[in-house]
């Protein structure tokens, strides 16, 4: 106990003048995204799709952009955790176990067998939570759901991307070495589940859907030393989001 706590002191005085600034970047962009999809809202480029799509298309670029010039200053600032981090990574790593929310692997399991299963479980849950929200009463059909399903597809990849990259491998970057692995998908959780309270799904639900996810994300990309999950688990959620939206508004 003592020696984890000469550990943790430690952390705590490494932590620079980089890493407030890096985080404060991360609120920032964070935050931008709630204020960039606002402004976007209206917008038609093209008078053939609808103003969802029109404006996710808006959106999406932006953010991007944002994304990348988020991962150019990660590259130049964190470069030693940049080049470990930002890649696939070994998606058949070892698990920590975490029984205090149902992560307790069996012998032989890892963050392959881990990560298909919360690929599901995610995915169904956010569903659920779609159906109550949006979904229940519209009387939307598989034809409208199939019609949007390429759109979303497309926007599920970039939503997905620019998120991971700013709320997620952003903190993960930042923190690596500063504080421990512990305690950084709790800062993941905290920004991500926060800025949910304004998406899809919202309210406190959102929140909390989105700050376990936040947390479980953070986790993988720190033991699988990479985004393969993260990303994958992200976008199937996004998926299933987008063609709600997108479907409303068909």
């Amino acid at each position: 106990m003592m020696s984890e706590n000469k550990i943790n002191s430690s952390d705590k005085q490494n932590i620079s003048a980089l890493e407030i600034f890096l985080l404060g970047l991360i609120i920032v962009f964070t935050i931008a995204l709630v204020l960039i999809s606002q402004k976007t809202s209206g917008i038609i480029l093209f008078d053939s799709l609808s103003e969802v799509v029109n404006k996710q298309i808006v959106y999406q670029s932006s953010t991007l952009l944002l994304s990348f010039l988020f991962l150019a200053i990660l590259f130049v600032t964190k470069k030693d955790a940049f080049r470990t981090y930002f890649k696939k990574g070994d998606t058949a790593a070892p698990i920590i176990p975490e029984p205090y929310v149902g992560i307790k692997p069996k012998e032989g399991e890892n963050w392959s067998h881990i990560g298909k299963n919360f690929a599901v479980v995610v995915s169904l849950v956010t569903g659920v939570v779609i159906y109550f929200q949006l979904f229940k009463d519209s009387g939307i059909g598989a034809s409208t759901i199939l019609k949007v399903l390429p759109f979303s597809i497309l926007f599920a990849l970039s939503n997905s991307f620019v998120e991971e990259v700013i709320t997620r491998l952003g903190v993960v970057l930042t923190f690596k070495n500063v504080l421990s692995d512990k305690l950084i998908p709790f800062i993941s959780a905290a920004i991500f589940g926060t800025v949910h309270y304004w998406g899809n799904p919202g309210g406190l639900t959102g929140v909390l859907v989105a700050g376990f996810l936040g947390w479980l994300l953070a986790k993988s990309i720190i033991e699988t030393k990479g985004i393969f999950w993260a990303w994958l688990i992200h976008f199937l959620q996004d998926v299933i989001i987008f063609c709600a939206l997108l479907s409303l508004s068909a």
